[in-house]
């Protein structure tokens, strides 16, 4: 009553609903019997009590109800990587342009840099912070192998969580492979660092982790002293790594799944599919106990264990946020992470949301609807659709990282802290002068059809004298006409303002128009874009065209940002998008010639049809043009080529690119790019790699000599058709080689191993690879007295280009 007679006294400013809920929409708060929170959210809370403010601050109490009205901080929530379809695209390039597939765990280094468990890509990603995604463990081939090298040429299979020490070493929880591998901080070499061992000889608990059985881990914790603890998931146990003599040992767990052992020690409970482990500063454990839907606390002092989430019944219930998370239901619980406050997070997996709870012990839902699907980005985090989220971390400002799995994608929480009281000051005086202002301050364009670019008007006018006026985009995809002119005194002018939304995502997007007269800006309009997902096919905007062999569009960093690399004439190339053919299948050309149509798809390269090698729904393999860049590139300069591709009667809309006499890239083994280079035995199909990598492979020594595959040396001599090989004249090879027509490579490239520059003579062979169309082979010879190495870096350069770096090979 008295909660009402309260609320009764704010009637002079806006008539009170007769219920509560009314007033604030479901989901936004809850008022339940007993206890509960209300938060005043509702749009007409806001816009039309005057005593907002005051209210802020106010608690009411009633023998039934408590209402609690709270200053809030406002937290968004956005995509940090991930386009949402599954696969693996985007390295070297913004991490929103990219492709994963099921990712899990997230993990932040001190600077600040995300490294994302990427499973069914079999990779660890890494996100720069400046937005960049790379591939930082794993070929993308599932299996084991790599240990010793590299950890970009390493074999991961299925991993699904990782994890850092305060030396920057990453550890991953290798799932299918059964192993914690580490990727050492300063040489980027991976080892085995735990399992591996025979279930013959039980599961290894006193000896060394290398020996132990780890069946299928999950998640991964790393405390002060460098111990490490895993959930050891199909064991049903957690497991700890003691730093300083390597032994495993079983901390919780009998290994039989079930539930049982609260208020006793630890190592005598059962857990049931233990997925996900964090600790807090005070040693404490959390564990996500997922399929006894809890959340577990092992006690540092005691070593006792305890239930502080969940009842054990997978599900939600709306009336259990407010209260003891004890109390409440959760469901497949997989990951738990800690801010800095102590409040613990979890990815309630099957709930398609992220649970909080507070250092009180209340539970709410910080993100996720219930519902899976993916929406919501830019705004509340509670409004927004996860899908199954599997993994969650907590940056050193309070920000949560989340591992949407089933949507492909990473998003983060950012948490704004409440705005400072606003502080009294004058209103700005007007700037003097005459200017150039805009009538419209927002553009909105709706769904352009099939991706075409749109256009409206704009009408702008001169106020207090004749002015000159600039109109300045604000996005890539914004074009204003024209885009300066003069206006006399109270004169009109209208301008164009075309959206062109090729080459980006589905979604919508927000871009300003700038007026710049007088030396400063006079108008600001708004700009909305609707982006439709494409019907037709559509070449990727960021990886739209790359060098078969370097896999990337951009190279280094440059002043501006990475830099977009050219492509060279008669290169093996691929396309990358969506649409390009129907079905699954990919399609490969069956013999030489190359065919210029595969699937119903051709590719046209400035306007000339590219031949193809395959065709898939997002990936084309093809041949550029020998003429590529006409007459300047002929020259040696550069000139800009354009692609479009061409399947079921619709055409992409044009991604450009720019080409050069020469842009070498090594192929290696991954297909990636990175990792362990292409390098044969001559006559073998043996590898210069570390011995074991695979069958025949072995470091090389001097004298051995080794055919280098790559691409996009540039020009060869004699000339060949574009869409053949040097196997006259019908392109099949005899076995003896009489029909093979050498054409070495116009220029020559340098070629380094390791810090080592190959003298000329060691360089045997440079020229088109004769039974393949678009690919170079580099034949040398390994000089004496190398640095032995299993991964020393192989770069090759031509014309003032080199290659990829992060392609090795072995030497001793």
């Amino acid at each position: 009553r008295s909660a009402l007679a309260a609320l009764s006294s704010l009637r002079p400013f806006l008539p009170l609903p007769s219920s509560f809920r009314a007033l604030f929409p479901a989901g936004k708060a809850e008022l339940t019997r007993g206890r509960g929170t209300l938060v005043p959210h509702s749009p007409l809370f806001t816009r039309h009590y005057p005593l907002a403010a005051a209210l802020a601050a106010l608690t009411l109490h009633s023998p039934l109800f408590t209402l609690h009205l709270a200053a809030q901080s406002a937290a968004t929530i956005s995509t940090v990587a991930g386009t949402g379809t599954g696969g693996h695209s985007g390295d070297g390039a913004a991490a929103t342009a990219a492709q994963l597939n099921d990712p899990h765990g997230v993990a932040l280094d001190g600077a600040g840099n995300l490294y994302i468990a990427d499973r069914a890509n079999h990779r660890i990603r890494r996100i720069d912070t400046a937005g960049v995604i790379t591939t930082f463990a794993g070929t993308g081939t599932g299996g084991f192998g790599g240990d010793g090298s590299a950890a970009s040429s390493a074999w991961l299979n299925l991993p699904r969580g990782v994890t850092l020490d305060g030396s920057g070493n990453l550890y991953i929880a290798d799932t299918n492979n059964r192993r914690i591998r580490k990727v050492d901080a300063s040489t980027g070499n991976i080892s085995l660092f735990a399992g591996g061992g025979s279930s013959f000889l039980g599961i290894g608990d006193g000896g060394p982790a290398t020996s132990a059985v780890v069946r299928r881990p999950y998640d991964l914790t790393v405390d002060g002293s460098g111990n490490l603890y895993i959930a050891d998931t199909q064991n049903h146990r957690i497991r700890r790594v003691d730093a300083s003599s390597g032994n495993i040992s079983t901390i919780a767990g009998t290994g039989n799944s079930g539930f049982s052992g609260d208020g006793a020690a630890a190592a005598s409970a059962q857990l049931f599919f233990p997925t996900g482990i964090v600790r807090d500063g005070a040693g404490n454990l959390y564990i996500a106990d997922q399929s006894n839907h809890r959340i577990r606390r092992i006690d540092a002092s005691s070593g006792n264990i305890s239930t502080i989430a969940g009842t054990g019944t997978g599900g939600y219930r709306a009336a259990d946020d407010g209260g003891a998370a004890a109390s409440a239901q959760l469901y497949r619980p997989t990951g738990v992470a800690l801010d800095g406050s102590g409040n613990l997070y979890i990815a309630d997996r099957d709930n398609h949301r992220i649970r909080k709870i507070d250092t009180a012990g209340v539970i709410t839902t910080f993100a996720g609807t219930g519902t899976g699907g993916y929406s919501g980005d830019g705004g509340a985090p509670a409004a927004a659709q996860l899908n199954a989220p599997s993994g969650v971390a907590v940056d050193g400002s309070g920000n949560l990282y989340i591992g949407d799995s089933s949507n492909h994608r990473i998003r983060k929480v950012t948490v704004s802290p409440p705005p400072a009281p606003l502080e009294p000051s004058a209103p700005p005086a007007p700037e003097p002068g005459p200017a150039v202002l805009s009538q419209s301050f927002a553009l909105s364009f709706p769904p352009a059809q099939g991706g075409a670019p749109a256009a409206q008007t704009l009408t702008l006018y001169a106020q207090d004298g004749a002015a000159d006026f600039e109109a300045i985009a604000g996005a890539r995809w914004i074009e204003a006409a024209p885009r300066s002119g003069t206006l006399a005194a109270g004169a009109q002018t209208v301008i164009t303002v075309t959206v062109n939304p090729a080459g980006l995502s589905e979604g919508t997007y927000l871009g300003r128009l700038y007026i710049r007269s007088g030396g400063r800006v006079t108008a600001t309009i708004r700009i909305v874009l609707e982006v439709p997902p494409p019907t037709g096919p559509a070449v990727s905007e960021t990886q739209g065209v790359v060098n078969a062999a370097r896999m990337s569009a951009y190279g280094g960093r440059g002043l501006f940002g990475p830099q977009l690399l050219p492509l060279a004439p008669g290169s093996a190339v691929v396309v990358q998008g969506v649409n390009f053919a129907s079905g699954g299948d990919v399609v490969e050309a069956e013999g030489y010639p190359l065919p210029t149509m595969l699937s119903g798809t051709r590719v046209l390269i400035d306007g000339a049809e590219a031949p193809l090698f395959a065709v898939g729904a997002e990936r084309i393999e093809a041949q550029l043009p020998w003429a590529l860049g006409g007459e300047a590139v002929q020259a040696g300069g550069l000139a800009l080529a354009e692609v479009v591709v061409e399947s079921g009667g619709s055409q992409s809309w044009p991604r450009r690119f720019w080409a050069a006499p020469s842009a070498p890239g090594v192929f290696t083994v991954s297909g990636t790019g990175q990792g362990q280079a292409a390098g044969l035995f001559a006559g073998t199909t043996g590898l210069a790699a570390p011995l074991g990598y695979s069958e025949g492979s072995r470091p090389a020594r001097a004298g051995d000599v080794l055919d280098i595959y790559s691409s996009g040396l540039g020009a060869v001599e004699p000339p060949i058709a574009v869409g053949r090989n040097s196997c006259a004249p019908d392109g099949v090879c005899l076995a003896d080689g009489s029909n093979v027509v050498l054409r070495h490579t116009a220029a020559r490239p340098r070629v380094w191993i390791g810090a080592y520059e190959l003298a000329p003579e060691n360089i045997r062979f440079s020229g088109l690879a004769p039974s393949l169309a678009g690919m170079n082979l580099v034949i040398v010879e390994v000089p004496p007295n190398l640095a032995s190495s299993a991964a020393a870096e192989l770069r090759l350069a031509v014309g003032g280009r080199i290659s990829q770096s992060g392609v090795t090979i072995a030497i001793e």
